[in-house]
């Protein structure tokens, strides 16, 4: 039976009952994505000669463009800032987005021939959000004033806008249509949902043209060059998926533009025609490699469970880590807590089990030292924070810790004598804490926190502190720390009782989701990072020297390093993750019936 959704009340699909011309894609770009968690899409040029792609590293929002007859791609910001709404110009001439930090708000431009970034909005007090740039000059915009927003049109030179629409409370993406006359929009509803809408501008008069879509994180629309249809990336009520879309604005079904079962974050329709999709490719396993190097070889993925953030039972025989369906639409509220049992040569010797299943993001399952005890972040009664649960799993978990929602605590680490427990956090939130490093003391026979978490203090540092790991003698502690000024990651050593951090080491894009890993003598840290471009890979420093080298290889990245009990293998989160942009020939659509 085909799965059909009416017009305006809900998505209509225009392939019920039609066959679809199926055509092969070409890629115009292809790009690894350096954030763990975020996923933003590429955007082609309106002559699909150029791709713009956001990235997280070196802690800003990065502009990477590649160039499609050549496939190299250029990182061309280096400063850090908050990029977001990528765009290009009619022309194709420069790339525009906002910048959110507070001193440089705007709208700018980049050239991407020199790399050179100007801002060409100053919105002053006010906030702007989704700017298109006309091809006169003029930069549409939402603007949020205090309670108040409004649709507007900063001219070329002047920062004073001219309202377009001043009740535009609750939108998302408008985009003026090629003729001028119209813009479309989407009415946010609430937890990403909304609906799609056209609007006359000189009268006001509104049209709906279909309800009940769901978005990712960068939710934009398209008109097509003709001003017939409009393009957008969402899900309907029955996807699991975020898909591509276009709809006719003369009344037709939506038509639904699919690729496979990956997530599709925009549709852009092209000059010549065609349109591209940029598609979210992503695979997340546990691997298993030698502290001495090699390629990781996949532990959990055989039965198709996906996994990361790995930790180690105290005998070595089983691993530990978070199981996940990683999809944009219910990413964060599907972690659960795996784990599978390994032989004396580190094979799996079943499948993945799961040791808590809860509807919240837990991760992190650090093993207590006896074997006893699994302590983990977790959001259970809307906290953000550290729970333990015997490792039976038939007690519920205890709360250790009371931050509270928007805390962003990360991973704990038991020390080796079990009665302490160490991880990052902002804290309360209410205190402006950019990230610090917590302990909380455990009483081992009950798993009950003993009073309430310690800031450690860390003499000195400026700068965001993620993650802590307690070295083999328990005597310091190991964290990344994120430089305010510049962005740049440094790994750091401390003492565990607090004092002057010890920098052992500084890179430009590390990777923040965890916490460096020590060795088995305490003599060298393993950590992970990349150099702009290409995926993750594991490297060793050791501490008295400095000197790096690196220890895992392969195609696919390797983060999140954990070393087993003996100390002679590493567990590691094998992550592929890439943006691609396809461009499909014009006419086909790409739509199914099931």
């Amino acid at each position: 039976m085909s799965r059909c959704l009416l017009a305006v009340a809900l998505l209509a699909v225009s392939a019920c009952g039609n066959e679809a011309e199926e055509l092969s894609d070409v890629v115009l770009a292809r790009h690894v994505h350096t954030d763990l968690y975020d996923a933003y899409p590429g955007i082609p040029s309106p002559a699909a000669d150029r791709v713009v792609f956001a990235d997280f590293a070196a802690g800003a929002r990065s502009l990477t463009v590649y160039d499609v007859a050549t496939g190299v791609g250029r990182l061309l910001t280096t400063t850090p800032a908050e990029r977001f709404r990528v765009t290009w110009s009619p022309d194709g001439s420069r790339v525009v987005y906002v910048d959110r930090r507070a001193e440089h708000h705007g709208v700018w431009t980049l050239d991407p021939a020199t790399g050179q970034e100007s801002r060409i909005v100053d919105p002053g007090n006010a906030r702007v959000d989704h700017p298109r740039l006309l091809p006169d000059g003029t930069v549409t915009a939402l603007r949020h004033a205090g309670d108040d927003t409004a649709w507007v049109a900063y001219a070329p030179g002047l920062d004073d806008a001219t309202v377009l629409v001043e009740s535009a409370e609750g939108w998302a993406a408008p985009v003026r249509s090629p003729d001028g006359r119209s813009v479309a929009f989407l009415q946010v509803a609430g937890g990403y949902r909304a609906d799609l809408a056209v609007s006359a501008i000189a009268t006001g008069e509104t049209r709906p043209l279909a309800a009940d879509f769901r978005f990712g994180w960068d939710s934009r629309v398209e008109w097509s060059p003709t001003g017939d249809a409009l393009y957008l990336a969402a899900a309907g009520p029955d996807d699991s998926f975020l898909v591509g879309w276009r709809v006719p604005l003369d009344g037709s079904p939506a038509e639904r533009l699919t690729h496979d079962d990956h997530d599709v974050l925009a549709v852009t329709p092209l000059a010549d025609g065609r349109v591209a999709l940029s598609v979210y490719h992503t695979r997340t396993a546990v691997g298993l490699v030698p502290v001495t190097g090699g390629e990781p070889v996949d532990v959990t993925t055989a039965g198709g469970t996906s996994a990361f953030l790995p930790s180690w039972r105290p005998d070595g025989g089983a691993l530990g880590f978070t199981t996940f369906s990683w999809r944009r639409l219910r990413m964060p509220i599907d972690f659960d807590l795996g784990a599978v049992d390994l032989d004396a040569e580190g094979v799996p010797t079943g499948t993945v089990r799961t040791l808590l299943s809860e509807e919240h993001e837990d991760y992190g399952a650090a093993w207590s030292p006896d074997g006893r005890w699994l302590a983990f972040h977790g959001h259970l009664e809307q906290s953000d924070d550290i729970w333990l649960v015997p490792v039976d799993g038939r007690e519920t978990p205890t709360r250790l810790t009371r931050f509270g929602p928007g805390a962003d605590t990360g991973e704990p680490d038991w020390s080796p004598d079990g009665r302490t427990l160490a991880f990052s956090s902002h804290g309360p939130p209410s205190e402006g804490n950019p990230g610090s490093v917590y302990t909380v003391a455990i009483d081992p026979a009950t798993g009950l926190a003993i009073g309430d978490p310690v800031r450690v203090p860390l003499d000195g540092f400026q700068g965001y502190a993620m993650g802590a790991r307690f070295s083999p003698d328990g005597e310091r502690l190991a964290f990344y720390g994120r430089s305010f000024e510049d962005g740049r990651v440094t790994v750091y050593t401390v003492p565990a009782a607090g004092g002057t951090p010890t920098a052992v080491l500084s890179f430009v894009n590390g990777e923040p989701y965890s916490a460096p890993e020590w060795s088995a003598d305490g003599a060298a840290l393993f950590y992970s990072r990349n150099d702009g471009f290409g995926p993750f890979q594991v490297w060793r420093v050791d501490i008295p020297t400095g000197a790096t080298e690196q220890v895992t290889t392969g195609t696919i990245g390797a983060l999140q390093p954990s070393a087993s009990p003996d100390g002679r293998t590493l567990a590691v989160t094998m992550r592929e993750a890439a943006i691609e942009v396809m461009a499909t020939a014009a006419g086909s659509t790409g739509a199914n019936s099931d």
